[in-house]
């Protein structure tokens, strides 16, 4: 993305020597400078006027998804012009479109806008934009990145960042929050921020990457035969790079909700590597645990006339802060009623499931995750994992695990851990009365040694064994009486899930709990 960074270069960013003068294309020669140079992410460039006047600069920021570098809008303009293949439904929704800054996503849109749908209303917050779009649908502010600039406070304030900004900033974030939200519930009216890496509370507001991905996010249809000619069916195939299990599940349900919220039907194929619990990729991982979410089979697939592949669309699997339409279904709780009824276990796994589960779940049973390894605080600090380093220490929970043993009256704890050392903590406390599943646990020394992911300690050999395993660990929990976590992890939310509110007491232990 290329954007206006104001009269001064943001701070702390590079500056380049290389100017530039401005022009309509002015985004577009930017980009092509940056590509061919290999310009680093936030370096600023000096835009100057015909006249060799300063007039302001411009940044270039990457487009990151799960950390990986997108290049997916570099032919935006080109793909514009493929009038079949653009999704407008979510551009749809509005009516007015405001946008808070003045970079080339936003000016893209506006013009998409312009084009195709000029009863739409695009107003500008900052006045600079007259220098790449102009027209009736188009009005502009008489600011100049103030906007962007209280935008930008405003995310840090909604994030819990920033506390200490002042009084008056304070109460400028609190109304500018209130005007949003009433702006939203009283008309079709969208504010375009350019923040790529935040979820907004408030469903107004959208991220202008975003909004060109939802129309842009099909490149490619193919044709493999006759099959199916009155159905457009989306094959997810993508890899799943370190991401653990429940994710895995958690982001292919939001794809196949707003697959079939769009009108189109799913087929999920996990045969790529990197996939850590794929043992072959003429396997699909899917299937190793889960019914079809569809009556068309992988096979059917390469018979149908229109396919649209993951993999040839840069659809990813946690991409939810650059796909719109996934960022809505991830964003939410799971639905334990329509979960269930599109991701169902196969019969074999059911059975293997089943056969894991110790007896004593008949009776009423107290459920614990505990993760550990690389959810620890010592690790955290090394990564900087903010949000990992207030996690609770393991004797203050454990604390908290016996109080509400004795307190409910279980007379079993059923215990989900990867970390030997906090399973032999409470194997010691709780003896016999300790239920688990068998499974790979492991040690590390995260405060003298280098940090390590939980998938190199645990180094999976058989996928299809793992994964069994551990939905045997998370069905044990749906099944117990009460839940208590120490961190809201994959196998808490996904126990929760199947329990359906079942639970007595389903709760977070967190620091400075006390009884």
């Amino acid at each position: 993305m290329i954007k206006i960074c104001g009269n001064l270069a943001t701070e702390g960013s590079r500056t380049a020597d290389k100017v530039f003068h401005l022009s309509e294309n002015l985004f577009l020669e930017v980009r092509d400078y940056v590509y061919a140079s290999q310009a680093e992410d936030g370096t600023c460039f000096r835009v100057f006027d015909a006249k060799g006047k300063f007039l302001f600069w411009v940044q270039y920021a990457e487009n990151l998804v799960l950390g990986e570098k997108r290049t997916d809008f570099f032919d935006y303009e080109k793909r514009f012009l493929e009038s079949e293949r653009l999704d407008f439904s979510l551009l749809d929704q509005y009516r007015v479109f405001v946008f808070t800054e003045v970079e080339e996503y936003s000016i893209a849109i506006a013009g998409l806008l312009q084009k195709c749908y000029p009863d739409k209303q695009c107003v500008f917050l900052d006045k600079r934009a007259k220098y790449f779009i102009n027209g009736k649908s188009i009005w502009h502010l008489p600011f100049g990145g103030v906007a962007s600039r209280y935008m930008e406070l405003l995310r840090r304030w909604i994030g819990g960042e920033n506390q200490k900004i002042g009084f008056i900033n304070r109460v400028i974030c609190l109304f500018l929050y209130q005007f949003i939200k009433m702006l939203g519930k009283k008309g079709k009216i969208c504010v375009v921020a350019t923040e790529k890496d935040f979820f907004w509370p408030i469903h107004s507001i959208r991220n202008s990457a975003k909004l060109l991905y939802s129309v842009l996010w099909c490149k490619n249809k193919k044709s493999f035969g006759s099959k199916n000619e009155n159905k457009t069916i989306v094959l997810l195939d993508y890899p799943c790079f370190n991401e653990g299990l429940v994710s895995i599940v958690r982001w292919t349900y939001a794809h196949i909700r707003w697959i079939l919220e769009k009108g189109y039907t799913p087929v999920v194929d996990l045969h790529a590597y990197p996939n850590q619990y794929l043992n072959s990729e003429k396997e699909n991982m899917w299937e190793y645990f889960f019914e079809p979410v569809s009556e068309i089979s992988v096979k059917e697939v390469y018979e149908s006339k229109n396919v649209i592949s993951a993999s040839e669309n840069t659809i990813l699997l946690g991409e939810s802060k650059i796909n719109s339409y996934q960022e809505k279904w991830g964003r939410k709780s799971l639905d334990s009623q329509e979960f269930c009824k599109l991701i169902r276990m196969n019969e074999e796994t059911r059975q293997y499931v089943e056969e894991k589960m110790p007896k004593e779940l008949s009776e009423k049973v107290l459920g614990v995750v505990m993760r550990g390894t690389d959810f620890r605080k010592e690790a955290a600090e090394k990564i900087n994992k903010e949000w990992r380093k207030d996690i609770i220490d393991a004797k203050t929970f454990l604390q908290a695990c016996i109080y509400y043993k004795n307190k409910l009256k279980y007379e079993y704890i059923f215990l989900a851990t990867e970390d030997e050392e906090y399973f032999k903590m409470f194997r010691q406390t709780f003896g016999d009365k300790l239920l688990s599943v068998d499974q790979k646990r492991v040690s590390y020394d995260y405060k003298n040694q280098k940090y390590i992911q939980i998938k190199d300690l645990l180094a999976i050999q058989d996928g299809k064994v793992a994964g069994r395993n551990y939905l045997a660990v998370i069905h044990c929990l749906s099944v117990c009486d009460s839940l208590l976590f120490n961190i809201e992890c994959g196998a808490a939310q996904l126990a929760e899930c199947w329990n359906n509110k079942k639970y007595k007491l389903c709760k977070q232990i967190s620091v400075g709990w006390k009884e």
